[in-house]
């Protein structure tokens, strides 16, 4: 809703703010009602300049040729195509915005100096700071796309980072596990070989050999199976509020509806989708807010994650939701990814019982 009120506020003002410049240069009626309906027009195209940067870039350059082949009041140049060279630069659409701003730039100076505007004020102090707000549109957008590069970046690192630590737990527990079942083994090698040859002699001395042999076995299935568990032990509800923190520290609004659904397999495969959706909103999206949903109903694991932007990228699902769409769709459930209302979302359905 903040993202709508944002393109409805930003619309609103450069048709508002072209309409004062038609008004202020109007002479003798000329342009009139038709002027005022270019303002709006070029306006209202503002209200679409994020799900299609280009498209909106080129119609509002191209609508302002037409404002000016009409013979209408001047409206300058940078004002009307600013934000939509902003958007397409955002967007990741940076040559078609420069190329976008010197076509303006470049039929405009002829167009004005062959209606008898002198020379120095169109080029040098009329087109210089035209150029420059211009300029600094695109800037802006490339700065704000960089900096949500940099965001995924740093969440792919924090990534790895925990990738790398779980690793050395991992291997941490297999020299302990080495340790400790080759101790059990080999005191049970050397207890069955004590019974082996006390069996004929003492049978009290082979019984104890033999205990000796059953709970040095016993300690090593127990060493293994507690071993076992660690392996097995996946992400918890605590490491989704990291992905979560990472996201609004890349300044995303972050809004999570997270039910109980304990610690064990289920949190695995909720951390796993949320991360996979979270990720590719950082790398991809152009919006402001992401929504994560994860509940139970009806015997299903339900899982949603939504943002308020259309993806820039040619592949918004990313190649990671393949992998994951094939595990759940193996578990008897659906994954789901696609526009939505008002962005982009994930959403995943899974059987409880085969999650558990």
């Amino acid at each position: 809703m903040r993202r709508v009120l944002g393109d409805v506020a930003v619309a609103a003002g450069v048709a508002v703010v072209l309409a004062l410049m038609a008004s202020a240069e109007m002479e003798g009626g000329r342009g009139g009602v038709v002027a005022y309906l270019s303002a709006a027009a070029l306006g209202a195209l503002m209200l679409w300049r994020r799900r299609f940067a280009r498209t909106v870039l080129v119609l509002t350059v191209l609508g302002l040729f037409a404002y000016y082949s009409a013979g209408l009041a001047p409206i300058g140049l940078a004002v009307p195509v600013a934000a939509a060279l902003y958007s397409a630069a955002e967007a990741g659409h940076r040559r078609l915005a420069v190329a976008a701003a010197l076509v303006a730039l470049g039929v405009s100076i002829p167009f004005r100096l062959d209606e008898g505007e002198r020379f120095a004020f169109v080029v040098i102090y009329d087109g210089i700071g035209q150029l420059a707000l211009m300029a600094a549109a695109i800037m802006l957008g490339e700065l704000v796309r960089a900096r949500r590069r940099i965001a995924a970046l740093t969440g792919r690192q924090i990534e790895l980072e925990a990738e790398r630590r779980i690793h050395e737990h991992n291997q941490e527990l297999s020299r302990e596990l080495h340790d400790s079942i080759g101790h059990a083994l080999t005191v049970a090698a050397i207890q069955a070989n004590v019974a082996r040859q006390e069996a004929p002699h003492d049978t009290r001395a082979t019984a104890a050999a033999l205990d000796h042999v059953t709970g040095a076995l016993s300690k090593a299935l127990s060493e293994l199976r507690g071993t076992v568990r660690n392996l097995r032990a996946g992400p918890s509800l605590k490491d989704l509020g990291t992905l979560m923190d990472t996201a609004r520290a890349a300044g995303f609004q972050v809004h999570a509806e997270i039910g109980s659904i304990g610690d064990g397999p289920a949190t695995v495969t909720a951390y796993r989708l949320v991360r996979e959706a979270i990720t590719n909103v950082l790398r991809h999206s152009a919006g402001r807010s992401i929504e994560v949903e994860i509940r139970e109903s009806g015997g299903m694991l339900l899982i949603s994650v939504a943002d308020d932007g259309a993806p820039a990228g040619p592949e918004p699902a990313g190649a990671g939701l393949s992998g994951l769409r094939e595990r759940v769709t193996a578990l008897g459930g659906r994954l789901d990814a696609g526009p939505a209302d008002h962005g982009w979302r994930v959403s995943a359905a899974l059987p409880l019982e085969a999650v558990r």
